[in-house]
């Protein structure tokens, strides 16, 4: 301690630089004291997409804020142009003490321009303080939502396929989701059902974010009936996130499947009266109808007409063609006599029971509608493909398939008697008519189509190639015994007993006839209220199928009345044959003549 005390300062020198050193480190405080900081963007790179409308920027300070600063950020124009943003000329400024950060916005312009991401560059400039960071990059991605429309103006789908696919797409962008409504309506040409022919559809589509296309599927109904194209529309409405293009509408096809028998089949009603005789030809010398040796024999002698508008042959079975322009009657003989003295040379090629012949000898031939050879052939074939291969031709033309369900099973009644079912019986009864050429027939087979009076029930068309030409051949449904069943209609009527017990449940019926395609008509004649006398002319078509009655007795034979049995809001009809077996038939019409 003494020597401390004791102890001199000898140099100036010394004490200089003690005094600097205070100074250097009053200088340093005061610096701090005094700082601007540094101000800096708070990200290197913005992303902003497009529908945005604007992208906030934030500048941060950093360090002293001692002191005030300022700073003006400015755009650069990079790939992004006027069109994509407002240009920037931003003034931030901070006051001593102030450290928070500032921002500000870029609006950002949305146009309907579909194009990659585009870049715009901030930059510091005029700024005060101690220094800035580096440039800002505001990446702008592209949103375009779209328009949605129908791919083609037109879409077509094939019956059998059962559906009809269209195509909904999405252009000029496919930012985020969006929806629109789809529905169906009728066409103004051709329209096709919305009940028996599509589906109708009523619904909305949605596309995820960028998804472009959207398939849309129309269910199809396969009804089975030969037809022209039917078409329906399609329309867009109320998009959502998206605008509609130029295609908002569109025509669907449905293209029919089933094979056109009407597109050249006309009316199979021919008469020629009267025509000039031409060479004599003689028949053949075989028939099917070896059973009738008599009556063939006949046959066989008679020349029949050649003629100038209709060609006429006989084929080795004994069967008749005659061609009638693209038509052709395919014909078995059935009976011959004499003509009306004095009767001129004539054919009736009519599409009903028979077609009759009356050659210059004077003679009357009947033949009745046959399924032509190939015809048969292919049925055949195709039944025996269905285990269905029973088939028989009988004596009048018509064909016969029997239903193999197997044996009628054994049952007890309630009496306990032993008794047949013969639910399982089941047989059909088709007649031939005349043929007609088909165009557009691709293959051989058959199909069912709708009856001639009724939609709702079938007759069998059979298709088949002849030579270059396609042939078809419908089988009717027919009374499995039409003279029989007239017979009935003159002498009991209609019996009415099992729908309305009661005196008079027997309806009395005037000029029962059977027509073509199986109608059988007849008049009913009845006493109204006031006196005045109505008569009725019913019309009705048989069943195609045919069944055992069930207990059969011989009482049972009749013509009557029954339940609605093809639900069609009319009352049906029975007849029981001398054999046993049974038939319904149905309404095709009635009216007051």
């Amino acid at each position: 301690m003494d020597s401390f005390q004791n102890t001199k300062i000898t140099s100036p020198n010394v004490s200089l630089r003690i005094i600097s050193w205070l100074f250097l480190l009053l200088s340093l405080l005061y610096g701090q004291l005094v700082s601007a900081g540094s101000l800096a963007f708070f990200q290197s790179v913005y992303t902003v997409a497009e529908n945005a409308s604007k992208v906030t920027i934030t500048v941060t300070r950093t360090g002293s804020a001692a002191a005030a600063a300022a700073v003006t950020v400015v755009s650069e124009i990079g790939t992004a142009g006027a069109t994509d943003f407002t240009t920037v000329s931003q003034a931030l400024s901070w006051g001593a003490g102030d450290s928070a950060a500032k921002t500000f916005d870029v609006t950002i312009l949305d146009d309907a321009i579909v194009e990659n991401t585009e870049d715009l560059t901030l930059k510091f400039t005029a700024a005060t303080g101690d220094g800035t960071g580096g440039n800002a990059l505001v990446r702008i991605t592209d949103y375009e939502e779209g328009k949605l429309e129908f791919s083609s103006s037109t879409f077509s789908g094939q019956e059998d396929t059962l559906q009809l696919v269209a195509t909904i797409n999405r252009t000029l962008g496919t930012s985020g989701p969006a929806t629109v409504k789809l529905k169906s309506g009728t066409a103004g040409t051709a329209p096709a059902s919305n009940t028996a022919d599509y589906t109708d559809l009523d619904t909305t589509i949605s596309f995820a974010d960028g998804e472009s296309a959207k398939s849309v599927s129309v269910v199809l109904k396969n009804d089975n009936i030969a037809e022209a194209s039917e078409f329906f529309t399609l329309t867009l409405s109320a998009p959502t996130n998206a605008s509609l293009g130029a295609t908002t509408a569109t025509t669907g096809e449905i293209i029919d499947t089933d094979i056109d028998f009407t597109s050249t089949l006309k009316l199979l009603t021919k008469t020629e009266a009267n025509i000039t005789q031409g060479q004599l030809v003689d028949l053949g010398q075989n028939s099917l109808l070896d059973t009738k040796k008599k009556m063939l024999d006949l046959v066989n002698t008679i020349p029949i007409l050649t003629l100038t508008e209709l060609e006429a042959k006989q084929d080795t079975d004994g069967l008749l063609t005659i061609d009638v322009e693209t038509d052709r009657a395919y014909l078995r003989p059935i009976a011959i006599k004499r003509a009306t003295l004095g009767a001129n040379p004539e054919i009736n090629v009519r599409d009903d029971i028979n077609s009759t012949f009356i050659t210059s000898q004077g003679w009357l031939l009947e033949a009745t509608p046959a399924l032509a050879a190939k015809g048969l052939t292919v049925l055949q074939k195709e039944l025996a493909a269905i285990f269905l291969p029973d088939l028989v031709i009988e004596d009048n033309g018509n064909l016969t398939i029997q239903l193999d369900q197997g044996a009628p099973p054994f049952e007890r009644d309630a009496s306990n008697n032993v008794v047949v079912n013969y639910k399982f019986y089941d047989r059909w009864n088709l007649r031939p008519s005349m043929i007609s050429t088909v165009t557009n027939a691709t293959t051989e087979g058959y199909s069912l189509i709708p009856h001639p009076a009724d939609g709702e029930e079938v007759v069998l068309a059979v298709v088949y190639k002849d030579g270059t030409s396609s042939r078809q051949q419908i089988l009717s449904p027919a009374p499995i015994n039409g003279p029989e069943l007239i017979e009935e209609l003159k002498t009991n009527g209609i019996s009415r007993c099992a729908m309305y017990p009661g005196d008079g449940c027997k309806v009395s019926v005037s000029d029962p006839k059977q027509l073509d395609h199986g109608i059988i008509t007849f008049d009913v004649v009845s006493t109204l209220a006031d006196g005045k006398i109505q008569t009725i002319q019913v019309s009705l078509f048989s069943d195609y199928k045919i069944r055992k009655t069930p207990n059969f007795v011989s009482s049972m034979v009749g013509f009557t009345e029954v339940n609605d049995i093809n639900k069609d809001s009319f009352g049906d009809y029975k007849m029981i044959y001398a054999n046993g077996e049974e038939q319904y038939f149905f309404l095709q019409s009635s009216f007051v003549k």
